[in-house]
């Protein structure tokens, strides 16, 4: 199963960034094409031996008015501009004129994932995953694009660029709550803000219980039931919760189980039942079995006298009865 998600509430949002490590520096970046220019850059207009006494510096911008070159200029606005400019000395005279075209980025990326494997959300925004899910990372960017994704998973404060990294699998974790958080930095150096959540890691299955309303009553090993005693189960899961309950009567198929009704044997006989349960990750608990007969029949009592005689020693002896179909107590 895979999923897409943006870094916000939720899941994984990748806190003390190691700057020294991890600042974004502002800077232009050509993409083989284009140069892209950070927000607030200025631009300057030189000319080698520069006397203003001897003529102007003109420029336009995005073919606006021509305007006389005084100090530097902010390119205060994002997208793609075209500058032209030339000298005109004091007699009129215009040299030929240049041109630059750029694009102003001022957005930083934002960060998003894919996910790979169990993953679970419930109705409160709770996600969670197992050591077998993959968290993947990348940044949605519409400019120059997303250069890093800084990311710590550990705790440890220390940011780690996984822009171009496989898949992040959190198998050295303990089951519960993983923080995690980072922030994104693209070409011209446009940082995003530093985002963090929690995402729940879940490997334990739930524990299954089989409960009698009737204990049962066990002899020479094996475990009696009354016919008409019913039998419930329940499963419990601390983290992603209780997905289903499974039984198997006999080594028949497995069915899921209708919690909303006990259990009677199905007949009278020995029987064998097996239960399991999963949660809402797919992590499956081991079979748990309850053997039993509802066939309880206690063999016949049989007489014996048992006579002392004078050397102390007693001779015992059995002896025939009669039996009826007369209840005893009855008339």
């Amino acid at each position: 199963m895979k999923k897409f998600l943006a870094m916000a509430g939720g899941l994984l949002i990748l806190a003390t960034v190691a700057a020294q490590d991890t600042a974004p520096v502002r800077k232009v970046w050509n993409n083989g094409t284009i140069d892209y220019i950070p927000l607030g850059t200025e631009f300057r207009l030189e000319a080698e031996n520069w006397n203003p006494n001897t003529g102007s510096i003109l420029y336009t911008y995005n073919s606006g008015n021509l305007t006389e070159y005084i100090e530097p200029v902010v390119l205060d606005e994002e997208g793609q501009f075209t500058l032209a400019w030339a000298t005109q000395d004091v007699w009129g005279e215009v040299s030929n004129t240049k041109s630059y075209t750029g694009i102003v980025d001022g957005s930083a990326p934002t960060i998003k994932f894919l996910i790979e494997g169990p993953v679970h959300t419930d109705d409160k925004g709770v996600v969670y995953v197992t050591e077998q899910t993959g968290i993947r990372f990348f940044g949605e960017d519409e400019l120059s694009g997303t250069e890093h994704i800084y990311v710590d998973i550990d705790g440890t404060g220390n940011m780690k660029d996984v822009v171009n990294g496989n898949f992040i699998y959190l198998s050295d974790k303990e089951d519960g709550a993983v923080y995690a958080e980072g922030y994104a930095v693209d070409y011209v150096g446009n940082a995003s803000e530093t985002i963090g959540a929690y995402v729940y890691l879940d490997n334990t299955p739930p524990s299954v219980y089989i409960d009698i309303d009737v204990s049962p009553v066990e002899t020479n090993g094996v475990q009696y039931i009354s016919p008409f005693t019913k039998i419930s189960l329940s499963a419990k899961d601390d983290l992603s919760g209780v997905d289903a309950i499974y039984l198997s009567w006999n080594g028949a198929e497995f069915a899921r189980y209708d919690d909303k009704t006990p259990l009677i044997a199905p007949e009278k006989g020995v029987h064998t039942l097996q239960v399991f349960a999963s949660d809402k990750l797919g992590n499956s608990s081991e079979l748990s079995e309850f053997k039993f007969s509802t066939d309880l029949r206690l063999n016949p009592a049989e007489l014996f006298l048992s006579v002392g005689n004078q050397t102390g020693a007693n001779d015992t002896t059995e002896v025939e009865s009669t039996e009826t179909a007369t209840p005893i107590g009855e008339k």
